[in-house]
């Protein structure tokens, strides 16, 4: 498999160029940019946090504590005085980064169901759940942030397989396909539990038709998608029921 500067340089180049690409299209400011070229820079390592004590692992957990300690801070301020509020995100990173982290490994096998497109999937979708539902932030952004998520998480499976290669002595190693697999097939309470939490993400994802535009404008059968669709709630911020516009065909 591919190495860690490996991942960390092709997630941050590719990622770099989307939000680029983004900002100069107008669909992201600057600000939301470099925003949307980390979710795509993270995506692209967080195949490798099955795998005990590898820097990718180290570097989610410690990241994931922090953010969650922040939110913690930002849940309890009314209720603790500044020095409580710094041992509840102490206590919230700590177990997040050592109790949690262990239980995560002895429970995940590498190159398992983390290395799949069931997974980038689930991915994406809670990133633009999340973007929607917590950040308050519009579908279109929503959306744009679960691409980047799908974008950096491929980017991760696609450069493991292409280790998998040996080109020079032209042999293919014994990992080729553990990667780019649908699902795992030697995991199936994984893979069904993977597929529960997919279709529940689907559910509550941000309004579709930015979704459903962009694979309209690519030529796509977009439509066809947005009627398979299920029942989603509404986003923060949105107005007007949503069923009245379920059927309506982009232009």
């Amino acid at each position: 498999m591919a190495n860690f500067e490996t991942h960390l340089s092709g997630g941050a180049t590719l990622a770099a160029l989307a939000a680029v690409i983004a900002h100069g299209y107008g669909w992201a400011t600057p600000v939301e940019a470099l925003a949307l070229f980390a979710v795509g820079l993270f995506a692209s390592l967080a195949p490798d946090i099955d795998l005990d004590h590898s820097t990718a692992a180290r570097v989610f957990f410690f990241a994931l504590g922090l953010l969650l300690g922040l939110f913690a801070v930002f849940a309890l301020k009314p209720y603790f005085a500044p020095l409580g509020l710094a041992l509840a995100w102490l206590f919230v990173w700590l177990t997040v980064r050592y109790p949690l982290a262990a239980v995560f490994g002895a429970l995940t096998v590498h190159r398992g169901m983390w290395h799949s497109l069931a997974m980038a999937l689930t991915v994406a979708l809670a990133v633009a759940a999340s973007a929607a539902h917590l950040l308050g932030q519009p579908a279109p952004l929503a959306w744009l942030a679960g691409g980047f998520a799908l974008l950096g998480y491929l980017t991760h499976l696609v450069l493991d397989e292409l280790a998998s290669v040996d080109l020079l002595n032209r042999r293919v190693k014994r990992s080729v396909g553990s990667a780019l697999k649908p699902l795992s097939l030697s995991d199936w309470p994984s893979s069904a539990l993977v597929l529960v939490v997919l279709f529940g993400l689907l559910r509550v994802s941000p309004d579709p038709a930015p979704l459903v535009l962009a694979l309209h404008r690519c030529g796509l059968d977009g439509q066809t998608l947005r009627e398979c669709w299920p029942p989603w709630p509404p986003s923060p911020g949105e107005s007007g029921a949503r069923s009245t516009t379920r059927h309506v065909a982009p232009r």
